[in-house]
């Protein structure tokens, strides 16, 4: 008998932990384990057929300097609310943006306001106006749309950055012809040859009745249709109109549009062919915004070392510096602050639901967790009691979202013993990087290289400084902030830095955010927003401590001191700017009082708000500068 012979070589790849009937190491994964963890490793090549799914994605991909965004929907639905909501949010982040009401200018063509008889179908006269004022509405918009842009370069030799327009067009649109129309209008190869347009439309879409009831109210204490007209007859006469709209209202359902829909003004939307900046951008803004009411409260990290140790000492700022007596003397009054604001907006809450609500937000309703009632619950206190637990000392937490920077100053000032909820600290809310010039002051930098600094003082928000950030990157990192803020349903506060904060207060503002630069923040003191019906918000300004004496900073500038210690107020809703003086009503019957006028030490618009130089400070000098970002 004879055969192969085994030696001990021929068992090697068994001994060296290789499968000799595959070849392999069976160590290693399988094709198949590799198929599962990774996919097909195949590379990916173009097809007829792929590349004819895309198209749309093609087209809509690309930036468009022009869009136009067609509101759609019956009256009452909220859609000039969210026309509003958009402008301030496209503004804010660099846009060129303006609303076309077509109401406007329905009301200015009727000379006054129009029954309900007006919408009527069968009234061909008025159907006629509709269609006339709707086209004049259209052609204004794209005119402004085709305005020229600004000269490559501006007076100071800075580069002018162009933006995008974005025009609104609010009506109804309410019939597919009227849809068909507004896109040709806009995208006609012939008239609109070289002024490419993107065409979105958003659809708002009611079939709650108990929030339209209370749409209608705020629609009728506020349209000039119903100005001076008797409650029950203008209820009548605007759901009559709604009726006659309903006759002949067509929803979008043309899957080769781009659209968005939302639902009952909440956070069920449905997008069709939306793609690049609208679905990265706007349609997350969407839905974000609600209804609701709850305070948002902006502030600066506490303070760390004072003006006459700084000085003393020769030191500059760092960015991770820790809070002095004074930062937390302010973090220990903020939380008493806090809890007292949260603890007030709870009791009014409750007084208007048997409920209590969740203040959290999460990725699902399964996911979420009423952290606040639990606890509460729990204790077995209720929130109108005395807000303490059961050792009648230590204060319960209360319900707040709390985000700050990195920064140890910022988060120090939110470190509350007995607040057990995780704070966000987010790099996006950290001062705005000054790259080759950190800790300098703006004299410095200006001597070190003055063409750069030329540049600055012609475009503030745009010229960045060498190796860092400019106002415009920072708002491009703050975007997700804004979406995050507004998506809450309870408090929040918000503890950062001046550049950031300028650019968040331009937001609730709605102030151009080119001008964040002039926005001032006095140290210690609390910005508070609350949301208003029409989609805006009411600001408050609250002084938690006074500021350092002269005495207590040394020979600082009082200039300095005016602009930390801002006077309470109860109400504020002018914009100040630095190196002005503006009356703030206190809303209380008392007469204005006057905001202290701040000090620039340059010609220049300031950069970070904060820049204030000693007024004997004579020729310049690096000793003499403080960096308080």
């Amino acid at each position: 008998m004879s055969g192969p012979v085994k030696t001990d070589s021929d068992n090697s790849d068994s001994k060296n932990g290789k499968n000799p009937t595959s070849g392999g190491d069976v160590n290693a994964p399988s094709t198949t384990a590799a198929y599962y963890e990774k996919g097909s490793a195949e590379l990916a090549t173009e097809s007829a057929l792929t590349l004819a799914k895309i198209q749309h994605r093609l087209k809509l991909t690309k930036k468009n300097e022009r869009l136009v965004l067609v509101l759609v929907g019956l009256p009452g639905r909220g859609k000039s609310f969210i026309a509003r909501k958009l402008q301030n949010f496209l503004t804010w982040r660099g846009s060129d943006c303006k609303v076309f009401n077509v109401g406007k200018y329905r009301r200015h063509a009727a000379e006054g306001a129009c029954d309900a008889n007006f919408f009527d179908t069968r009234n061909s006269a008025a159907s006629n106006l509709r269609e006339k004022v709707a086209s004049l509405a259209l052609e204004d918009m794209l005119k402004w749309l085709d305005e020229p842009f600004e000269n490559d370069a501006n007076g100071n030799g800075a580069p002018s950055f162009r933006k995008d327009r974005v025009g609104i067009f609010d009506a109804t649109n309410s019939t597919k012809a009227r849809r068909d129309w507004v896109l040709r209008e806009c995208t006609d190869v012939v008239k609109r040859a070289g002024k490419t347009t993107g065409v979105v439309f958003v659809e708002s879409i009611c079939d709650d009745e108990e929030l339209l009831r209370e749409n209608y109210r705020t629609k009728m204490s506020n349209s000039p249709d119903y100005k001076d007209v008797d409650p029950e007859k203008a209820m009548a006469d605007l759901l009559d109109r709604v009726k006659k709209y309903e006759e002949a209202y067509e929803t979008i359902d043309d899957d080769s549009k781009s659209y968005i829909k939302i639902f009952n003004l909440s956070s069920k939307i449905l997008v069709n062919h939306i793609y690049g900046r609208m679905a990265k951008s706007i349609v997350p803004a969407l839905m974000a915004w609600n209804i609701g009411t709850r305070p948002v409260f902006i502030c600066r990290a506490g303070q760390t070392m004072n003006e006459f140790d700084r000085a003393t000492l020769n030191c500059r700022l760092s960015r991770g510096e820790n809070l002095g007596e004074h930062g937390k003397n302010f973090r220990d009054e903020l939380f008493n602050f806090m809890r007292d604001e949260c603890l007030d907006f709870m009791r009014r809450r409750r007084e208007k639901i048997a409920f209590s609500p969740n203040l959290n937000t999460g990725t699902s309703i399964s996911g979420l967790v009423n952290q606040f009632s639990r606890d509460v619950s729990e204790s077995g206190h209720d929130v109108d009691e005395e807000y303490v637990g059961a050792d009648g000392i230590t204060p319960l937490p209360f319900p707040c979202y709390i985000m700050t920077s990195t920064m140890p100053r910022a988060r120090q000032t939110v470190e509350w013993e007995n607040y057990p909820y995780p704070v966000e600290m987010l790099s996006n809310l950290n001062p705005l990087d000054k790259g080759d010039f950190t800790g300098q002051e703006l004299e410095e930098s200006a001597e070190e290289n003055p063409e750069w600094y030329s540049r600055l003082v012609g475009d503030p928000f745009h010229t960045r400084f060498p190796g860092g950030e400019c106002y415009a990157d920072l708002m491009s990192r703050l975007e997700s902030i804004v979406v995050d803020i507004e998506q809450q349903v309870g408090p929040v506060l918000v503890v950062s830095h001046v550049s950031v904060l300028q650019a968040l207060v331009a937001y609730f503002r709605n102030s151009p955010i080119e001008e964040c630069t002039n926005i001032a923040l006095p140290l210690n003191t609390v910005l508070k927003f609350t949301p208003s019906k029409g989609g805006g918000w009411q600001e408050s300004q609250h002084r938690v401590i006074s500021s350092p004496t002269p005495s207590q900073c040394g020979d600082c500038d009082a200039s300095n001191t005016n602009y930390d210690m801002l006077s309470p107020v109860h109400r504020h809703s002018i914009r100040t700017p630095v190196g002005s003086q503006v009356e703030i009503t206190t809303g209380m019957g008392s007469p204005p009082s006057v905001m202290p006028s701040v000090i620039s030490p340059m010609a220049a618009p300031p950069i970070w708000g904060d820049h204030l130089r000693r007024k004997d400070s004579g020729p310049f000098n690096p000793h003499n500068c403080r960096n308080t970002l």
